[in-house]
């Protein structure tokens, strides 16, 4: 759980950002894998940890790689087995919303001119992007198994083929309803990157 001080500190590198991020070396595949004119889309941004840390990774590659954020900014509320509401102190602190620290943090980063914020939810996003259009779409918006399933659906059409889906906090001892609507929708998908789960579209 993070506090008013955590989210007053000066931020000039995503290291610096209030979050739960174990999975950049999962980044760096997908940007050496993927070719110029990809696009790829993070699905549950909280403040920006992971998203500017792919920012950095795409420029630094030098690749013409897009990069979308989805999050409503409102938090998921109370999730997992202990309930525990991580993002609630955010929302408190934003009057309701963290989208302003979440895009502060992208200006800080130098990495507002490479993301495209969509402040929306995960369903409503997923309908602004053509069928097969994107080459990597990561889901960690709320963590509960019909959320989940839901997400899925939404955006596995979008995703072309030879694209990957993908998601993190695949643990059944903190958030079973994630492992279980991975294994109810997604036959063959398969542990990735510390608690992330991957799937790749025929």
């Amino acid at each position: 759980m993070h506090n008013a001080s955590d989210f007053e500190r000066p931020v000039s590198t995503w290291q610096d950002i209030p979050g739960w991020f174990t999975w950049r070396g999962g980044q760096e595949e997908a940007v050496a894998h993927f070719g110029d004119g990809s696009r790829f889309v993070e699905v549950g941004c909280y403040l920006g940890k992971s998203l500017c840390s792919l920012a950095e990774v795409v420029r630094g590659s030098g690749r013409d790689i897009a990069v979308t954020g989805v999050d409503t900014g409102r938090g998921s509320g109370p999730e997992g087995v202990s309930a525990v509401n991580a993002h609630g102190p955010a929302v408190e602190f934003g009057g309701g919303t963290f989208a302003g620290l979440l895009h502060r943090n992208l200006i800080a980063c130098g990495a507002a001119d490479l993301v495209q914020l969509l402040i929306t939810d995960s369903l409503a996003a997923a309908e602004l992007f053509a069928d097969e259009s994107l080459a990597w779409v990561h889901l960690d918006a709320r963590h509960d198994y019909d959320s989940v399933r839901a997400d899925i659906a939404a955006w596995l059409p979008k995703v072309r083929p030879g694209g990957w889906l993908s998601g993190d906090d695949y643990n059944r001892d903190w958030f079973p309803g994630v492992v279980d609507a991975v294994g109810d929708t997604l036959p063959g998908a398969e542990v990735w990157w510390s608690t992330q789960w991957r799937w790749l579209k025929p």
